[in-house]
Parts: C-alpha cells; sequence; structure tokens
C-alpha cells in the first residue's frame, strides 16, 4: 500500500509539472540563475584567493641599511625579525652583494656606473628582504620594526609601495565578493517568490481534487507530497542545466585565467571538479529545502476544508 502511495504521488507531481509546463519553465529558469549567481561567487572568491595567494608568494619587503651599519648589527636584526610570529622569511643581502645588484641593474647607464668608481668606498647598505606569512602582517611587522630600536640603522623600506598595491588587491576582492552576495541573495528570494506562486497555481488548479480528498479522508501528508515533490523536481532539474552550463563556461574563461596568473598551476574547473559534491550538492540541498519550504507555506491554506 505503501509503495502504492508513492508511487502516485510521483505520478500526481508529474503531471502537475507538465500540466504547468512554461510556468515550470519559468521558475526552473529562475532557480538556473540563482545557481550560476552562486556559482558566480564561488568562482570569485576561488580566483580572488589565488590571485592574493600569488601576490603574497611574489611581493616582499625590503630594508635598507645605511652604509656605515655593520654585518654583525644587520643580523641582529635579522634575528629579532625572524622571532616575530608574522614573518615566514629573510633573505639577507650582504653591502658587496648589494653593490653586484646595483652595478647589474645600472650596467647600460655608464654615469652611474663611473660615479660608483669615483666614490671609492661602497656607498650601498646591507639589505633585508622579508617575507610575511599573511599579507595583512606586512604593516604589523614593519610597525614593530619602526618601533624598535633598530629603527636608527635603517636607511628606508620599499613597503609603501606595495601597500598600496596590496590595499587595492583587498578592496577589490571584498567589493566583488560583496556584489556577488547581493545578486544571490536577491535571486535566490526572487527564485523562492516564483517557486511560492508556481505552486499556488498547481495548487489552485488542483483545489477541487483537494477538498474532494479531504473530504473522503486523505491525510495531509498524501496531499501535500505531490507539491514538495515538484518543488524537488524543480531543484534537481536546474541544478542538472547548472553544471551542464558551468564546466564549459568554466573551460571558456581558463585561457584568460592562465594569462592573468601568468601560469598553467591555476584550473579553475579542476577546483570544482575537486569539489564537485561540496558545491552542487551543497546548493541542491539548500535549494531543494527552501523550495519545500516555499511549498508547505503555499498549500497550508487550502488544507482547510
Amino acid at each position: 500500500m505503501l509503495i502504492i502511495s508513492i508511487l502516485r504521488i510521483f505520478s500526481f507531481a508529474w503531471q502537475s509539472f507538465w500540466r504547468n509546463f512554461w510556468l515550470s519553465m519559468v521558475t526552473i529558469t529562475i532557480i538556473v540563475l540563482t545557481f550560476v549567481s552562486i556559482n558566480f561567487v564561488i568562482v570569485l572568491n576561488v580566483v580572488s584567493d589565488a590571485a592574493m595567494q600569488i601576490v603574497k608568494n611574489k611581493i616582499d619587503v625590503s630594508v635598507y641599511f645605511r652604509p656605515d651599519v655593520t654585518e654583525p648589527q644587520v643580523l641582529e636584526v635579522q634575528n629579532y625579525l625572524a622571532s616575530m610570529a608574522q614573518v615566514k622569511d629573510i633573505a639577507y643581502i650582504s653591502q658587496t652583494d648589494a653593490l653586484e645588484k646595483f652595478r647589474q641593474l645600472h650596467r647600460q647607464d655608464t654615469t652611474i656606473i663611473e660615479s660608483i668608481e669615483e666614490i671609492g668606498s661602497n656607498p650601498i647598505g646591507a639589505t633585508l628582504q622579508i617575507k610575511a606569512k599573511n599579507i595583512d602582517d606586512y604593516p604589523v611587522v614593519m610597525d614593530i620594526l619602526s618601533n624598535s630600536k633598530y629603527n636608527d640603522l635603517i636607511l628606508d623600506k620599499n613597503f609603501d609601495d606595495h601597500k598600496v598595491y596590496i590595499e587595492k588587491i583587498k578592496g577589490i576582492a571584498d567589493k566583488i565578493r560583496q556584489v556577488g552576495l547581493i545578486a544571490s541573495g536577491v535571486l535566490s528570494l526572487i527564485a523562492l517568490l516564483i517557486v511560492f506562486n508556481t505552486i499556488r497555481v498547481a495548487i489552485y488548479t488542483h483545489r477541487q481534487e483537494i477538498a474532494i480528498m479531504k473530504l473522503v479522508g486523505a491525510t495531509n501528508w498524501f496531499i501535500q507530497s505531490p507539491f514538495l515533490l515538484e518543488a524537488v523536481f524543480y531543484g534537481i532539474i536546474a541544478c542538472a542545466i547548472s553544471v551542464v552550463i558551468a564546466f564549459p563556461v568554466l573551460n571558456l574563461v581558463q585561457p584568460y585565467l592562465n594569462s592573468f596568473f601568468l601560469t598553467n598551476e591555476f584550473s579553475i574547473a579542476t577546483y570544482f571538479t575537486q569539489n564537485f559534491w561540496k558545491i552542487f550538492g551543497f546548493e541542491l540541498i539548500i535549494i531543494i529545502l527552501l523550495n519545500i519550504l516555499s511549498s508547505y507555506i503555499a498549500i497550508r491554506r487550502y488544507l482547510r476544508v
């Protein structure tokens, strides 16, 4: 008997789906757009996180010491910085190496090279190149160093050049996330309203049947189930369509991401493949639950006879 009831529920849900075909298509289209917008936010988050990681790996801060600062003093500062939790790595460039790098950098400019030769002594101090664990740690490290007893040994820091670049990247990433979340929220709300109205139309079409079923003793569960199942159909079909749309689009944008990152190591399609069930499974469950909630609210008033 239970199996027969379940088969009837599936049959009624499928009939209702096709009876209001165009309204069902509109509903599915809106839910697909909701899926697409959510996946777009995920793509933006993944890309921005990857960009931040690449920037973090490439950016370092150089601390330039005065020419009269001795090597033991520089190494003391290096040990001081290495003790900080925010510092990942420190590279020491001696005065001799710094001068050689300067010569190589300006080897085409004979005036500068001749000026260095005329000075006779090394006018360039040692350098420490600092890599922080996180981008947010650079300001902390610079503030600690500026307020330390070693600040008088330092001629210059190039942190300000990177600071603007870092803040711009973080600002752009944060704004993209905010816009994406707002767009996803709006589309999710629209999807819920569309599902709500679609189920109400389906219920209105079957209102006399529902009244008769109530009068002959049908349970609320048996009456509700086809409409709730219809809402599940919407979520499953929309999720399948969004998957079909997602991967060709991801493969289409991959060359542009390779050009942006200047590497082939990052693949957004691979990320979605590796996290397929985590992304689409979670989205499907949330959409189905919201659709069921919307359908349940829509049908309640018709269960009172």
